[in-house]
């Protein structure tokens, strides 16, 4: 008792005491109690389930921020006044705020602008019909109260007071979109401005919706200081013009801060395969397998004009306002300073990170013999400039000069540009400023351009129509997003808020691991995302430990029976057992393949519908049910455009309603017509996935590939080996003999490709589902992340496939299209796989920025050493500990 008194008078200072009271777990009430600081608050409350306390305590911290730099004692009061009390100030405290603050408080009343900052509406009775659409009697009485008298003649009522009043006094709920009277509000503000408000505004209104460009708000994460995360985040949210010349000077220039910039970058040029066409910069033609952020005609040619510029002046521009004498032709040869300008220039990336920094040595070299040090001025050495353009990290990819002097392999050009050529049809992007370049994937090797969303008023990134995004939603505060939509008039809407996560690292046996890094258990691969610890569930053999006669290779040694179940999340398992360990609860197991029953068989959809069967496997638990159905109207155009579809019968129809004419039975949609199968011949295949299908164009429209010929009846065992491991499949003929095999879990045969695993967090999808409230929920499944990887691939040539394996990962392989296809081809694919890789584990804004993809947390390439359970952890203690935690947790460990 007596140290819990003295932990009370120790934390009695401390601003963020007042909001204890909003503590909902016990444990986090008295951490709160006996705290002194946010810090302490770590032990006992998680930020995702106490919302409203850390949203109490970051009005204090902003309170705190704002009210510090106060000159006067006035102006300290009346400022901590404001910040005193959870609802809008009222018009005296803001009034006192303006007379304490205004004559010599400047820093104050610029901070405080947004928290006293209010709206008046003349027109409250328009709004009197919505009360009514509260279902609470109390709400409905101080709703019509409120907006009937409107509050006096010389203090009317604010928009935020009337918030305030109806949320703290009538108990009408929280401000959500779905709730019936804040819809109500929010349609009628909708169709009053839709007519009469001006441009300026509504200008106003979208950056306050989702900034200036979201998509490099999300970069603001990796910036090293406080200062650059903070500049970052109100530069690209509504403070541009303000703060982005600052931003660019001190945090885009800063060494430490390589990540930040690289990200940036990310966002206005992403690393593209292939670089070709280039009259300046040749020495970079003929590179299909190279990345290249601006591989690009304008580029070639500014290339070539620094070059005649700093012949002419005899000088080069270095950051920081510093011209560097450049040495005579005879000293330094004018190919060195043409590789620096189009390095400069074209950018090439690295395919481990796509950073583009030439390394120290080449920066050291090229300063050392071609800078004329006699006439520079003074303070300035080759140490200090070169740690401005090479990471100071040994171990950091960089860019050599030396890979791209003159080639002198004379390769037939004229194949690789036609190569060129045929993979990369958006290279460029051939359409307009408001359009998307998709690749065609039916064999056409051509594009289409589709309509898209900005992701800011000054974003030149677009997400095409539909897609569901990530915005950032505070400034100050880290891991508060909303999600939104990409609508046909190519805004952003329908927004609903997600719930706040922490960025903080995580505990395992006493361990602790940064937030967005890996490590490895025995052979499974785990995660760190968000406070929380996710890890496959592979079957690891452990010499000493495991006894060899009863390992079976598969999850919690679950015999190698082939007892086919489907799980409510949609996957087929090989067995009871493997589900069970897979984390699919006993009441939600049924015997049989998942595909063997017809999910349209007792639905109605309607006299002018048609139920198409949709298959898909969900990856969380709370997504029930897992949609495995659709319904069409045959009277609408959806009809006409959904295409390319296959009967029961494996017949052709060129789209819906001709199927529907002719009274057959909807099969599947083909996707690339012209690479894959349907032979009436040959009855069955069977997918990698485990899934059988009727055709190799049916496993290929569900983003799988063929296991062997015939239907499923075997699982595979894991082992390093990739023979054949089922004693009665025989395995087709691979695509070429130097093809580099991979093998999927549960798999029998090996599959010419390049595979990857990613690992992705279960709370991640469940924080994605609160915000779509049961709506659009089939984004938040395989088939929707897979069809978003997809359209990251820069080339045609090359298919994904992929599924979730029965270890709680997903196995996603890049294969060539063609049936024989060249070495290049082949390494395109392989490029393409360390494309995805790297997009995951850079936390790109195409993975972060996008509501699915954001789940996904960590990409390993799979390789001969990770086929089986080569991986041991150094500590026996930790092995231990996270296999109890990992058996216990069914499925992931989740911390």
């Amino acid at each position: 008792m007596n140290d819990t008194m003295l932990a009370i008078q120790r934390g009695a200072g401390w601003p963020g005491r007042i909001c204890c009271p909003f503590a909902m777990s016990v444990r986090c009430q008295h951490v709160c109690a006996t705290g002194s600081s946010r810090d302490d608050l770590r032990t006992g409350c998680r930020e995702s389930d106490e919302q409203q306390l850390f949203g109490c305590l970051k009005r204090q911290e902003d309170g705190h921020r704002c009210c510090g730099s106060a000159r006067t004692a006035e102006c300290l009061q009346a400022c901590g006044e404001v910040f005193q009390r959870h609802q809008t100030p009222s018009k005296a405290l803001r009034e006192q705020v303006l007379t304490a603050c205004r004559t010599n408080n400047s820093n104050v009343m610029q901070c405080i602008k947004g928290f006293i900052d209010v709206t008046f509406n003349r027109n409250l009775k328009r709004y009197v019909p919505c009360c009514d659409a509260s279902p609470e009697p109390k709400c409905r009485r101080v709703c019509h109260e409120t907006l009937t008298t409107g509050g006096t003649d010389t203090d009317p009522y604010t928009v935020e007071e009337i918030i305030d009043l109806l949320q703290h006094r009538g108990g009408c709920g929280a401000l959500m979109p779905t709730v019936p009277l804040w819809k109500c509000f929010l349609e009628a503000d909708r169709q009053r401005t839709a007519g009469n408000q001006q441009a300026s505004s509504n200008e106003v209104s979208r950056i306050n919706q989702i900034g200036m460009d979201s998509a490099k708000q999300h970069c603001c994460l990796k910036a090293e200081s406080v200062r650059c995360r903070r500049l970052c985040s109100t530069t690209y949210a509504n403070e541009w013009t303000t703060n982005l010349v600052d931003f660019e000077q001190e945090c885009l220039t800063a060494p430490d801060e390589h990540a930040l910039r690289q990200c940036i970058d990310e966002v206005d040029e992403p690393c593209e395969l292939g670089c070709d066409g280039l009259s300046f910069c040749s020495n970079f033609n003929n590179r299909p397998t190279e990345l290249f952020r601006s591989c690009r005609h304008h580029s070639d040619m500014a290339a070539r004009g620094d070059v005649q510029q700093w012949r002419q002046q005899g000088f080069i521009p270095f950051p920081g306002n510093v011209n560097l004498p450049i040495r005579n032709e005879t000293e330094c040869s004018f190919e060195i300073w043409k590789s620096i300008a189009c390095t400069l220039q074209i950018k090439p990336c690295t395919k481990g990170y796509h950073t583009n920094h030439i390394c120290r040595q080449d920066c050291h070299e090229v300063l050392k013999n071609c800078v004329d040090w006699q006439r520079i001025p003074g303070g300035h050495s080759v140490s200090s400039l070169c740690q401005q353009l090479a990471p100071q990290n040994s171990s950091m990819p960089c860019i050599s000069m030396g890979r791209f002097q003159p080639l002198h392999d004379t390769v037939d050009g004229e194949r690789i540009m036609a190569d060129v050529t045929l993979v990369s049809p958006c290279k460029g992007n051939p359409c307009n400023a408001t359009q998307i370049c998709v690749a065609n994937r039916d064999g056409t090797f051509g594009y289409r351009c589709v309509n898209g969303c900005p992701l800011g008023e000054a974003s030149s990134y677009l997400v095409p129509v539909g897609t569901f995004v990530r915005i950032p939603v505070s400034v100050t505060q880290k891991g508060c997003l909303k999600v939104c939509r990409c609508g046909e008039s190519g805004r952003i809407e329908k927004c609903q808020p997600l719930p706040c996560i922490s960025y903080d690292s995580c505990t395992l046996a006493g361990k602790r691991f940064p937030h967005l890094t890996h490590f490895y258990v025995e052979c499974n691969v785990c995660s760190c995302f968000a406070e929380e610890i996710t890890c496959t569930k592979r079957q690891c053999h452990v010499p000493g430990l495991t006894v060899d006669r009863s390992f079976t290779s598969l999850p919690c040694n679950c015999p190698p029976h082939y007892v086919p179940v489907c799980g409510r999340n949609g996957n087929t398992y090989p067995s009871a057992c493997v589900a069970k360990c897979a984390g699919v609860q006993e009441g939600d197991i049924d015997f049989g393949p998942c595909r063997a029953r017809n999910p349209c068989e007792r639905i109605d959809c309607g006299p002018l519908s048609v139920c198409l069967p949709d298959w898909n496997v969900c990856l969380s638990g709370m997504h029930k049910p897992c949609p495995q159905y659709r319904c069409v109207n045959l009277t609408s155009t959806n009809c006409s455009t959904i295409t390319d579809i296959r009967d029961t019968n494996l017949g052709y129809h060129a789209n819906l309603c001709g199927m529907a004419f002719e009274r057959a039975s909807f099969g599947y949609r083909e996707k690339y017509r012209k690479g894959c199968e349907t032979s009436r011949r040959r009855n069955q295949v069977c997918g990698v996935n485990g899934v059988t299908y009727r055709s190799e164009c049916e496993a290929w429209s569900d983003y799988s590939t063929v296991d062997y010929n015939g239907p499923c009846q075997e699982v595979g065992l894991i082992n390093p080996s990739l023979d054949a491991r089922c004693s009665s499949i025989k395995c087709p003929r691979r695509k070429h003999p130097n093809c580099t095999p991979v093998l999927p879990p549960g798999a029998c045969c090996p599959v010419c490709g390049t595979a990857l695993r990613i690992v992705y967090s279960r709370k991640q999808i469940d924080r994605g589902l609160y915000a779509l409230k049961g709506q659009w929920t089939d984004y938040l499944t395989l088939k929707s992340i897979l069809r978003s990887l997809e359209a990251l691939l820069q080339t045609v040539e090359c298919r994904l496939s992929g599924q979730l394996t029965f270890e709680n990962d997903l196995y996603v392989v890049l294969e060539t299209l063609a049936r024989n296809p060249s070495q290049l081809q082949t390494q395109i694919c392989a490029r393409e796989a360390e494309r995805l890789v790297t997009l995951v584990r850079t936390q790109s804004h195409r993975i972060t920025s996008e509501l699915n993809l954001s789940a996904l947390t960590v990409a390993t390439l799979v390789t001969a050493s990770s086929a089986g359970c080569a991986v041991v952890y150094s500590s026996v203690i930790g092995t231990l500990a996270i296999i109890v935690s990992y058996l216990v947790g069914g499925g992931t460990t989740r911390l």
